[in-house]
Protein backbone atom coordinates (compact mmCIF):
# COMPACT_ATOMS: atom_id res chain seq x y z
CA UNK A 1 0.00 0.00 0.00
CA UNK A 2 1.58 3.29 -1.09
CA UNK A 3 -0.33 5.43 1.42
CA UNK A 4 1.65 4.24 4.47
CA UNK A 5 4.79 6.33 3.70
CA UNK A 6 2.58 9.37 3.09
CA UNK A 7 0.76 8.83 6.40
CA UNK A 8 4.02 8.40 8.28
CA UNK A 9 5.42 11.58 6.75
CA UNK A 10 2.23 13.47 7.58
CA UNK A 11 2.28 12.10 11.11
CA UNK A 12 5.86 13.32 11.48
CA UNK A 13 4.91 16.79 10.26
CA UNK A 14 1.86 16.98 12.54
CA UNK A 15 3.88 15.98 15.57
CA UNK A 16 6.65 18.46 14.77
CA UNK A 17 9.22 15.80 13.96
CA UNK A 18 11.84 16.14 11.25
CA UNK A 19 14.12 13.61 9.64
CA UNK A 20 17.39 13.29 11.53
CA UNK A 21 20.73 12.94 9.73
CA UNK A 22 22.11 10.76 12.54
CA UNK A 23 20.50 8.12 14.67
CA UNK A 24 18.62 9.79 17.50
CA UNK A 25 19.61 9.15 21.09
CA UNK A 26 16.24 10.39 22.32
CA UNK A 27 17.89 13.52 23.71
CA UNK A 28 16.99 17.09 22.87
CA UNK A 29 18.17 18.69 19.63
CA UNK A 30 20.84 20.72 21.44
CA UNK A 31 22.26 17.73 23.30
CA UNK A 32 24.04 15.92 20.45
CA UNK A 33 27.38 15.47 22.19
CA UNK A 34 26.07 14.34 25.57
CA UNK A 35 27.63 11.24 27.07
CA UNK A 36 24.59 9.09 27.73
CA UNK A 37 26.58 7.01 30.24
CA UNK A 38 27.39 9.99 32.45
CA UNK A 39 26.53 9.65 36.13
CA UNK A 40 25.86 13.31 36.83
CA UNK A 41 22.37 14.30 37.98
CA UNK A 42 21.33 15.94 34.71
CA UNK A 43 22.09 12.74 32.77
CA UNK A 44 20.05 10.77 35.29
CA UNK A 45 17.19 13.21 34.79
CA UNK A 46 17.41 12.77 30.99
CA UNK A 47 17.37 9.01 31.39
CA UNK A 48 14.34 9.19 33.69
CA UNK A 49 12.65 11.60 31.29
CA UNK A 50 13.25 9.27 28.33
CA UNK A 51 11.75 6.44 30.34
CA UNK A 52 8.76 8.58 31.24
CA UNK A 53 8.18 9.61 27.62
CA UNK A 54 8.06 5.95 26.59
CA UNK A 55 5.81 4.92 29.48
CA UNK A 56 2.44 5.80 27.94
CA UNK A 57 0.71 4.15 24.99
CA UNK A 58 -2.72 3.97 23.44
CA UNK A 59 -3.60 0.35 24.11
CA UNK A 60 -6.98 0.26 22.38
CA UNK A 61 -8.77 2.63 20.01
CA UNK A 62 -12.30 2.20 18.69
CA UNK A 63 -14.28 4.55 16.47
CA UNK A 64 -18.03 4.51 15.94
CA UNK A 65 -19.69 5.38 12.66
CA UNK A 66 -21.08 8.54 14.33
CA UNK A 67 -17.64 10.12 14.83
CA UNK A 68 -16.99 9.09 18.43
CA UNK A 69 -13.62 7.59 19.38
CA UNK A 70 -12.92 5.73 22.63
CA UNK A 71 -9.31 5.17 23.68
CA UNK A 72 -7.64 3.19 26.44
CA UNK A 73 -4.41 4.90 27.50
CA UNK A 74 -2.05 2.55 29.33
CA UNK A 75 0.63 3.49 31.86
CA UNK A 76 3.54 1.12 31.17
CA UNK A 77 5.72 2.50 33.97
CA UNK A 78 6.16 1.49 37.58
CA UNK A 79 5.08 4.96 38.74
CA UNK A 80 1.89 6.98 38.42
CA UNK A 81 1.70 9.12 35.26
CA UNK A 82 -0.11 12.45 34.96
CA UNK A 83 -1.90 13.51 31.76
CA UNK A 84 -3.40 16.94 31.19
CA UNK A 85 -7.18 17.21 31.33
CA UNK A 86 -8.78 18.63 28.16
CA UNK A 87 -10.47 21.32 30.25
CA UNK A 88 -7.43 23.64 30.39
CA UNK A 89 -5.15 25.33 27.87
CA UNK A 90 -2.35 22.80 28.45
CA UNK A 91 -4.53 19.76 27.69
CA UNK A 92 -6.78 21.22 25.01
CA UNK A 93 -5.63 21.00 21.42
CA UNK A 94 -3.45 17.90 21.91
CA UNK A 95 -5.55 15.39 19.95
CA UNK A 96 -5.45 14.88 16.19
CA UNK A 97 -7.36 12.42 14.03
CA UNK A 98 -6.29 11.38 10.54
CA UNK A 99 -8.98 9.85 8.34
CA UNK A 100 -7.90 7.94 5.25
CA UNK A 101 -10.83 7.11 2.98
CA UNK A 102 -10.44 5.77 -0.56
CA UNK A 103 -6.96 7.27 -0.91
CA UNK A 104 -8.00 10.72 0.39
CA UNK A 105 -6.68 12.08 3.68
CA UNK A 106 -8.71 14.35 5.96
CA UNK A 107 -7.17 15.85 9.11
CA UNK A 108 -9.07 16.81 12.27
CA UNK A 109 -7.63 18.49 15.36
CA UNK A 110 -8.87 19.90 18.63
CA UNK A 111 -9.30 23.64 18.40
CA UNK A 112 -6.39 25.42 20.09
CA UNK A 113 -8.52 28.58 20.39
CA UNK A 114 -10.84 27.41 23.14
CA UNK A 115 -11.96 29.77 25.89
CA UNK A 116 -11.79 28.65 29.52
CA UNK A 117 -13.74 30.29 32.34
CA UNK A 118 -11.13 28.96 34.79
CA UNK A 119 -7.75 27.97 33.37
CA UNK A 120 -5.48 26.17 35.76
CA UNK A 121 -3.17 23.20 35.19
CA UNK A 122 -5.30 20.16 36.08
CA UNK A 123 -4.51 16.58 35.19
CA UNK A 124 -5.65 12.96 35.43
CA UNK A 125 -3.35 10.49 37.14
CA UNK A 126 -2.97 6.93 35.87
CA UNK A 127 -1.73 4.47 38.49
CA UNK A 128 1.22 2.16 37.83
CA UNK A 129 0.08 -0.29 35.12
CA UNK A 130 -3.32 1.43 35.06
CA UNK A 131 -5.55 2.65 32.24
CA UNK A 132 -7.45 5.82 31.49
CA UNK A 133 -10.42 5.90 29.14
CA UNK A 134 -10.45 8.94 26.85
CA UNK A 135 -13.42 9.82 24.65
CA UNK A 136 -13.19 12.05 21.59
CA UNK A 137 -16.32 13.35 19.84
CA UNK A 138 -15.43 14.94 16.51
CA UNK A 139 -18.99 16.31 16.27
CA UNK A 140 -19.09 17.65 19.83
CA UNK A 141 -17.63 21.14 19.36
CA UNK A 142 -14.08 22.50 19.70
CA UNK A 143 -12.81 20.43 16.75
CA UNK A 144 -11.42 21.64 13.42
CA UNK A 145 -11.61 19.87 10.08
CA UNK A 146 -13.39 19.93 6.73
CA UNK A 147 -12.23 23.55 6.40
CA UNK A 148 -14.04 24.69 9.55
CA UNK A 149 -13.45 25.05 13.31
CA UNK A 150 -16.53 24.34 15.42
CA UNK A 151 -17.44 26.46 18.44
CA UNK A 152 -17.74 24.68 21.80
CA UNK A 153 -21.54 24.39 21.46
CA UNK A 154 -21.68 23.54 17.74
CA UNK A 155 -22.54 20.04 16.51
CA UNK A 156 -20.52 18.81 13.54
CA UNK A 157 -18.11 20.86 11.44
CA UNK A 158 -19.64 23.61 9.32
CA UNK A 159 -23.04 21.91 9.32
CA UNK A 160 -21.60 18.51 8.38
CA UNK A 161 -21.36 15.64 10.86
CA UNK A 162 -18.20 13.55 10.71
CA UNK A 163 -19.11 9.93 9.99
CA UNK A 164 -16.74 6.97 9.77
CA UNK A 165 -17.15 4.04 7.40
CA UNK A 166 -16.05 0.44 8.16
CA UNK A 167 -13.37 0.63 5.43
CA UNK A 168 -11.84 3.87 6.81
CA UNK A 169 -8.39 3.99 8.34
CA UNK A 170 -8.58 6.22 11.43
CA UNK A 171 -5.33 7.22 13.13
CA UNK A 172 -5.47 8.99 16.48
CA UNK A 173 -2.49 11.09 17.63
CA UNK A 174 -1.93 12.49 21.13
CA UNK A 175 0.72 15.22 20.91
CA UNK A 176 1.57 16.96 24.19
CA UNK A 177 4.26 19.66 23.95
CA UNK A 178 6.95 19.99 26.59
CA UNK A 179 6.09 23.10 28.57
CA UNK A 180 7.39 24.57 31.79
CA UNK A 181 4.01 23.82 33.38
CA UNK A 182 4.34 20.15 32.41
CA UNK A 183 7.80 20.00 33.97
CA UNK A 184 6.68 21.88 37.10
CA UNK A 185 3.66 19.59 37.61
CA UNK A 186 5.35 16.34 36.55
CA UNK A 187 2.90 15.89 33.66
CA UNK A 188 3.77 13.53 30.78
CA UNK A 189 4.65 15.02 27.42
CA UNK A 190 5.46 13.39 24.10
CA UNK A 191 3.64 11.89 21.13
CA UNK A 192 1.73 8.61 20.90
CA UNK A 193 -0.56 7.31 18.18
CA UNK A 194 -2.78 4.35 17.35
CA UNK A 195 -5.04 3.10 14.59
CA UNK A 196 -8.71 2.94 15.58
CA UNK A 197 -10.99 0.21 14.32
CA UNK A 198 -14.39 1.42 13.09
CA UNK A 199 -17.28 -0.43 14.79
Amino acid sequence: MNTLPVLLTLLGVLSGCVTAKKLSTGLGANARDVNANSTNSSASFISERDTAINSVKIEKAEATRTGDITLQILNLSKKPIKLWKDSNSWGAGCWRVLLLRRGQLETFFQSPSQIFTVNRPTFNEIAEGGRLEQKLDLNGGNWCGLGHCARYNERGLGGTNVLFEPTDTVIVVYDVPATQEARDNGVWYGVIAATASVQ
